[in-house]
C-alpha cells in the first residue's frame, strides 16, 4: 500500500485529522513525531558504489509501523528532537539532536523518488517574507510600501512619508521569559514610538510597511487544485489591537465567512506557488477602501484546519485529494 510519511510533532491537529481520514483510503499514513523519533525509531539506509540504495528500513516502535513504500512526504510542524533517556551529557544531547536534524534534512537522499506536499527546501525561501516581494512584483500583485533598515533616518523618512505605518517581525514569532511565552504581533508605529527606540534600531533589522486600511481581510488557502477564501471580520470586537492583527485573540472570536475573490487574482496566487514550487499555501490578503487587493504575506506551511471547523469548508478533503494525486504520480 502506498504510504504518506508525515514529519511533525505530537500536538498537530492537522496531522491528526489527515491520518484519521487516510485510514479510510488506500494510502497508509506513517507519522514521524519529532519528540519520539530518537528513542522510538530504528533505521538503516545503505548505498552501493553506484549510489543506488541497496537497503532501507525505517521502523517506529511506538506505532509499530514501518515505512516500506513511501510515495509522499508531508513536512508539517516538527519540534525539537528529544534525546534518548540514556543520554545525559549536554554535549552528547546536542550531538544527537544535531545529527538527527541533519538526517531529517536529508530526506531527499533517503527517499529520492517521492513526491512532496511542499518540498522542505522549497518551503525555506518563501518562509522569509522579503523573498515574496519580487515574486509579487513579477505577478503584478500589489504589496504595501515596505522598508527594512537598521538606521533611524530611513525609518523616520518612511514613517513621515506614509504617516500610518506598522511594524512587524520578518520571521521571528515570539520568545519566552521567566517561564512565560510572548508572541510578536503587528503593531502601529509613529514618529514618537520610533524616537523611543532611536538608540537601539541599529541592533536588528526593522521591518516597516504602510498600513493598509481594511475594508475586508481574507485568508486564502490553496490546496492542490482547490482554493478556499475565508473573510475574517473583527469589527464587532471594536478593539484596535485586534483590528491590527486578529491573531492576538482566539480564532473562534473572529467572524469567519466563506467568500470569493476574482478568478484572475486566485490564479496570480497560484502562480506564486508555482514559482516557489509549492502545492499548498496560505495567503493573507487585504481589500482597502478603494477595493484594491493587497498581498500581505504567504505562509507556505500555514495552519488551516480551524477554518474548516468554523466554516465547514472541505479543506481536509482537498488535502487528502492532493496527497492521493501525488501518490498516484509515482
Amino acid at each position: 500500500m502506498p504510504q504518506l510519511l508525515i514529519i511533525t510533532s505530537e500536538n498537530d491537529i492537522h496531522a491528526d485529522v489527515i491520518v484519521k481520514e487516510l485510514y479510510q483510503s488506500n494510502i497508509e499514513p506513517i507519522r514521524l513525531n519529532s519528540e519520539s523519533f530518537i528513542p522510538q525509531s530504528e533505521y538503516h539506509i545503505a548505498w552501493g558504489a553506484d549510489g543506488n540504495i541497496t537497503e532501507r528500513r525505517l521502523h517506529f516502535n511506538d506505532s509499530l509501523r514501518e515505512a516500506t513504500d513511501v510515495k509522499v512526504i508531508w513536512w508539517r510542524k516538527p519540534n525539537d528532537y528529544l534525546p534518548h533517556s540514556a543520554i545525559t551529557d549536554p554535549w552528547a544531547v546536542k550531538y544527537a539532536q544535531d545529527e538527527t536534524k541533519a538526517l531529517m534534512y536529508s530526506l531527499h537522499g533517503l527517499f529520492p523518488d517521492v513526491k512532496w506536499v511542499n518540498d522542505y527546501y522549497n518551503l525555506r525561501l518563501p518562509s522569509n517574507r522579503i523573498n515574496q516581494i519580487p515574486i509579487a512584483q513579477q505577478l503584478e500583485i500589489l504589496v504595501p510600501p515596505t522598508i527594512v533598515t537598521n538606521q533611524y533616518q530611513p525609518a523616520l523618512d518612511f514613517i513621515k512619508k506614509y504617516q500610518d505605518c506598522i511594524v512587524k517581525p520578518m520571521s521571528y514569532s515570539g520568545f519566552s521569559h521567566e517561564d512565560n511565552q510572548y508572541a510578536c504581533f503587528t503593531r502601529s508605529i509613529n514618529v514618537e514610538t520610533l524616537e523611543e527606540f532611536r538608540e537601539s534600531i541599529h541592533l536588528a533589522p526593522l521591518f516597516l510597511q504602510r498600513r493598509i486600511a481594511k475594508k475586508a481581510e481574507y485568508r486564502v488557502t490553496l490546496i492542490g487544485r482547490q482554493h478556499f477564501v475565508c473573510r475574517l471580520d473583527v469589527k464587532h470586537l471594536d478593539d484596535p489591537d485586534v483590528n491590527m492583527d486578529w491573531r492576538v485573540i482566539e480564532p473562534d472570536k473572529v467572524t469567519h465567512v466563506p467568500d470569493t475573490l476574482p478568478d484572475e487574482y486566485i490564479q496570480k496566487l497560484r502562480g506564486m506557488l508555482d514559482i516557489f514550487g509549492l502545492n499548498f499555501g496560505a495567503f493573507d490578503i487585504i481589500r482597502d477602501d478603494d477595493d484594491e487587493l493587497y498581498f500581505i504575506e504567504l505562509n507556505p506551511n500555514g495552519q488551516w484546519y480551524w477554518m474548516e471547523i468554523l466554516t465547514g469548508m472541505p479543506m481536509v478533503k482537498a488535502m487528502v485529494e492532493l496527497i492521493t494525486d501525488l501518490a498516484n504520480q509515482n
